[in-house]
Order: C-alpha cells, then sequence, then structure tokens
C-alpha cells in the first residue's frame, strides 16, 4: 500500500495530568479523540491534485495546527498494519508484547478500531526509556510488530526556543522564538537485550549488510508525511526551514555506527528529488549528522538541501535551533523562515525522553530541554532558571517536582 499520510490531532490539545500518581500516564493516548486528514502519495515525483474533501480537510488540520496543543502524525500503511495486527489479536493468531497486555485489560478487540489500538499502544510508552539498551521486543515487554508501528509515529509540537540545542554549553536566544519541534524515530539496529532490533528486519540484507533500498523505503514511510505536515503547516512558500539530525546514526546504528550518515544523506537528497516538487513552502532542508559526511550543498526543486556537519571547521555554533538566518550563506535569505527541526525520537519513551530524568544528553533530551515542548505535551507549566555559563536550564513548577514524577 502507498503511504498516504494521517495527520491525526488531539481535540482541545491537552493532557489530564495526575502528578505524584506513577500508576498513571500524563499521555493517555487512548482516551482522546482523534481528527484524520487523509493526503494522497500520488506518483514520485508529481502529485496529483487534491480532491475538494481533502482539501477541506487541509484547511481544517492547517487552522488546528496553528493553535497551542500537538499533532500526531502516522502514515496511512501504518494504520493499515495496525489493522492487521489487530485482527490478528481477535482471532487469537498472535498474543500481544506483556506491556500491551495489560492495556487491553477487559477491551473488547471485537469493536476496537485500528486508531483505538494505536492508542492504547501509545500508552505503552514510558517518560524515559533508550531502547537500543533496555528493550527486548520479544514481547516480554513489545512485541517486534508493536515496535514497528510505534516507530512509524511521529508527534509535532509548536515550541518556544530558548537556546541553539547545542549539548554543552548551550547559546541562549534573547529573545527566544517560536518554532516547531517534529519527534520522529530513527532507525533502530540495535538490541543490548541479545534479540532482533526493531527495524533490522526491514533495512537490512539477508547478509546482514544494510540494504540501500530497504533503508530508503523505511524513512521514506516515515518522513513523508512529516514532510508533508510541514509544508502545510507552514502555509507561505518557501516559508520551512527544516533541520534534521543524524535520524539513528548514534546509538540506534549498532554495527553499524558511524557509517550511517552517508546513508542517510543519500536517502534524503533521493527524498527531496522524488518528492521536493510537493513540498512548495520548504526553503531549506539542513542535515546535521555530527560528526560524518562532508560539507555539501544541493538546490533539487526550490529546496537547498544543505549537508552540515556540526564538527567541521565553519559549522560550529550553527546547532540545530538556531534561527533560520544563522544558517544563511552567500546570498541565502532565510529572515523569514520559520524553524521545522525533526528529533531523534526514541520508539517507546515521551518525547523528550532523557530531559525527564534531567540529563541534557541525546538529540531528544537536548531539544525538550532547549524549548518548552514538555509544557505543551503535559500540560504542566515550567519555569527559567539559570545556570553556569549564562546557559539557561528549565524546571517545572513547583519547584524540587522531577519530571519523572508526572507518570
Amino acid at each position: 500500500m502507498n503511504p498516504f499520510a494521517l495527520y491525526v490531532k488531539l481535540f482541545g490539545g491537552g493532557v489530564s495530568i495526575d502528578i505524584g500518581n506513577e500508576g498513571n500516564s500524563a499521555f493517555d493516548w487512548s482516551r482522546r479523540r482523534f481528527q484524520v486528514d487523509p493526503f494522497r502519495k500520488g506518483a514520485a515525483a508529481a502529485e496529483p491534485a487534491r480532491s475538494a474533501k481533502e482539501e477541506a480537510l487541509m484547511t481544517m488540520q492547517i487552522s488546528d495546527a496553528a493553535t497551542t496543543g500537538y499533532s500526531i502524525i502516522i502514515p496511512e500503511e501504518t494504520v493499515a498494519r495496525a489493522a492487521g495486527y489487530l485482527e490478528e489479536l481477535r482471532v487469537g493468531r498472535t498474543q500481544p508484547g506483556a506491556r500491551l497486555r495489560d492495556r487491553l485489560q477487559g477491551a473488547d478487540l471485537r469493536a476496537m478500531t485500528e486508531l483505538e489500538l494505536l492508542g492504547k499502544l501509545m500508552d505503552t510508552k514510558l517518560p524515559q526509556i533508550f531502547a537500543e539498551k533496555n528493550v527486548t521486543g520479544d514481547g516480554s515487554d513489545w512485541s517486534l510488530t508493536e515496535l514497528g508501528l510505534l516507530g512509524d509515529i511521529s508527534i509535532a509540537a509548536p515550541v518556544t526556543i530558548f537556546d541553539n540545542g547545542n549539548h554543552n554549553a548551550p547559546t541562549p536566544h534573547v529573545p527566544p522564538f517560536s518554532g516547531m519541534l517534529v519527534f520522529t524515530p530513527g532507525a533502530l539496529l540495535r538490541n543490548g537485550q541479545g534479540h532482533t532490533p526493531a527495524d533490522w528486519n526491514e533495512t537490512t540484507a539477508p547478509d546482514s549488510q544494510l540494504s540501500a533500498e530497504g533503508y530508503y523505503n523505511f524513512y521514506r514511510r516515515r518522513l513523508l508525511p512529516v514532510f508533508r505536515y510541514i509544508n502545510d503547516h507552514a502555509i507561505k512558500p518557501r516559508s520551512a526551514f527544516v533541520t534534521v539530525p543524524g535520524l539513528g546514526c548514534g546509538q540506534f546504528a549498532g554495527p553499524f555506527q558511524g557509517q550511517l550518515g552517508g546513508h542517510l544523506q543519500a536517502v534524503l537528497q533521493r527524498f527531496l528529488s522524488e518528492h521536493g516538487s510537493s513540498f512548495p513552502n520548504l526553503k531549506a532542508v539542513y542535515f546535521d549528522p555530527y560528526s560524518e559526511c562532508e560539507n555539501s550543498r544541493r538546490e533539487i526543486h526550490g529546496i537547498s538541501f544543505m549537508v552540515r556537519p556540526l564538527r567541521l571547521p565553519g559549522n560550529e555554533g550553527k546547532s540545530q535551533l538556531c534561527r533560520p538566518v544563522t544558517y544563511a550563506e552567500k546570498t541565502d535569505d532565510f529572515s523569514d523562515c520559520v524553524l521545522y527541526s525533526i528529533v531523534a525520537w526514541d520508539h517507546v519513551s515521551w518525547p523528550g525522553n532523557d530531559f525527564f530524568i534531567g540529563s541534557r544528553a541525546t538529540d531528544d533530551g537536548v531539544k525538550a530541554a532547549a524549548t518548552n515542548s514538555m509544557s505543551v505535551l503535559t500540560g504542566v507549566e515550567e519555569r527559567m532558571t539559570p545556570h553556569a555559563a549564562s546557559t539557561s536550564r528549565r524546571s517545572p513548577t513547583p519547584v524540587g517536582m522531577q519530571w519523572s514524577k508526572i507518570s
């Protein structure tokens, strides 16, 4: 099936919090009502005009997405896979992983929809966990099917950006500015428990080498609805500046660590070549694989594809949460652009992951720490507190409460 994009928007934009009760999740996805907005993929290089119904839905989604709250972005192919998995559960052909089984206690599978199943599955996420180390994937926590479904789901949150997103000694933005974070899991090719990694079978060949075609199709499915969301949210022509980290190139890479930057660069270049003509509101895609790849730049369907590893001379100070004008080179004019930053997310964590325990180590944790994303996502207000080197660190109110206690 073609990976049509489904935009799923939470009504009201808020979530209920039971602070201090670790038995309840702040993200009670299964109790939310969903608004679904389909977009057809069409041919790879030239997408057909949308129907009147689709245009109306698109307008409704853009209007909603501009308000406070967040959006869940799911490829339609993933919804179809969820429907197939639900049917297998109904007839007893397969058993759910332990965490989903707990969530399904007392549920009527015959009356359940695939979106409701995905909501239950998202309820199995933990505030903080590193999937490459702590997930088994053999059913004792999640099954491989469940991990694949979770990994396909992205979350977009409109945020206030307080610093440039550098891992160490970040530079504060004075004043802060508005942007968008899109939390998207990369390919999980490591399993610290000795089992098959979540995305191994889809992205590797029988000889355990990376499959270029499998790797591309994998990211195409996950990124196409994300880029469509960004394009439609931006509204104005050439107004979206998108920063992209080395998705799956770090701890997730497993035996391919240090090798995936170039493969992901090739994926993004091909992706923009095949689909860039349908993103008229994108101005630039700034790919930062940190210490992999060399500087390069191409203009693809009017989109500047800039490869700028942070560790290379000349790229220092250009972390992924800078104002768009910071990335301008020569005749570039990014002064009217809005920043959209894709976040390397974890399949089974809440957005923000390690910042829930006060750590600013992963791309997930760094970008949560540099923005108010956790307030947007949980409804808990936070405040700014100063720390050394004139940087900024935030803590939620009331003072002393830990993010991990919201679970």
